[in-house]
């Protein structure tokens, strides 16, 4: 049983108790469905980032992302099952690099830091927020709008990183931090949307084994 099915069979036992519209019903069964769908990217990002050692980087990385993203937008992939794991690759991957990096870049945090956030900060002005299907820009206030909430994170940001990397306790966070940063501006830009479909290309298989078309 997909999540969607078990959404929707939540959702109507709900109604039925309550006495909800239909209207009502989908909405619950749409919040349910997102709900549970975060619910297990989270559980399976954090066992197996914990699993393999990278816990504290992949958590930075993913919630760095996750806050930006809510402003930016960006693509994802099409299907659940393909954002989760690509995501869950995508983001293990991340955080095994960084962790692994962290100890040979430690000197270059300045450089690093900067990179990232100039970079990003010029994505999110030409780019930001980035539309999909799902969730279109309806107007250019809207777009605007969330063009300079993203900025104003990045600007965040970038006060965060300056402020860790003069603090020793809080420095191994500066590199997952600009990582995380540039992978959600990643997803914004033009490369990051071909990559993305590119990925839900490979990930285009049903969970019986059969070719979706």
């Amino acid at each position: 049983m997909s999540i969607h099915e078990v959404a929707v069979k939540f959702a109507s036992y709900l109604a039925r108790e309550v006495g909800s519209t239909q209207r009502q019903e989908l909405r619950m069964a749409y919040g349910m469905e997102i709900l549970l769908g975060e619910l297990i990217k989270v559980v399976c990002l954090v066992l197996l980032s914990w699993l393999f050692g990278v816990l504290p980087e992949v958590l930075t990385i993913s919630v760095t992302a996750g806050i930006l993203r809510l402003a930016s937008g960006g693509e994802h992939c099409s299907k659940y099952y393909r954002c989760l794991i690509g995501g869950t690759i995508w983001f293990l991957l991340l955080g095994w690099g960084v962790h692994w990096l962290n100890p040979w870049l430690n000197q270059w945090l300045y450089i690093i830091a900067g990179i990232s956030f100039i970079s990003c900060m010029s994505i999110a002005w030409k780019y930001a927020p980035g539309e999909t299907e799902n969730k279109p820009i309806r107007s250019n206030d809207e777009r605007e709008r969330f063009k300079k909430l993203s900025i104003m994170i990045i600007l965040i940001y970038g006060l965060i990183m300056i402020i860790f990397s003069n603090t020793e306790l809080l420095t191994p966070f500066v590199m997952p931090i600009a990582t995380g940063i540039a992978a959600q501006a990643f997803t914004v830009a033009p490369t990051g949307y071909r990559f993305m479909h590119f990925v839900d290309r490979i990930l285009s298989f049903s969970l019986n084994g059969e070719k979706e078309v």
